[in-house]
């Protein structure tokens, strides 16, 4: 099953979920695009498909992460990503009964 959600002109949004895996992808096609800050009470992996874009945790820059990489985004810690070009898609891949308590929670 696959969710497209529209948040803004430049911020579009996947969410899919394969095998207990899910995987909540944005893509921000321009340079400077942002993910608003945001904290989640569990851990995860984000992981860069395409471009490259910077991780703040905590308004401070945490490092950039280019794709083919992921970075870890703990736990309790507000982050926001900002695209450092044109045509950045980021995923975070959670396990499913993890997605559902978040969901839950209204993250």
């Amino acid at each position: 099953m696959t969710e497209q959600i529209t948040s803004s002109s430049e911020v579009v949004e996947f969410v899919e979920e394969v095998d207990g895996i899910y995987f909540r992808s944005v893509f921000l096609p321009f340079k400077g695009a942002m993910i608003p800050q945001h904290v989640h009470d569990e851990s995860h992996p984000t992981y860069c498909g395409s471009g490259k874009a910077r991780l703040y945790v905590d308004d401070v820059f945490a490092r950039d992460v280019e794709a083919g990489h992921a970075v870890k985004v703990a736990a309790g810690k507000r982050h926001s990503f900002e695209a450092l070009e044109d045509n950045t898609r980021l995923t975070c891949i959670w396990d499913a009964e993890k997605a559902l308590r978040l969901k839950q929670k209204g993250h």
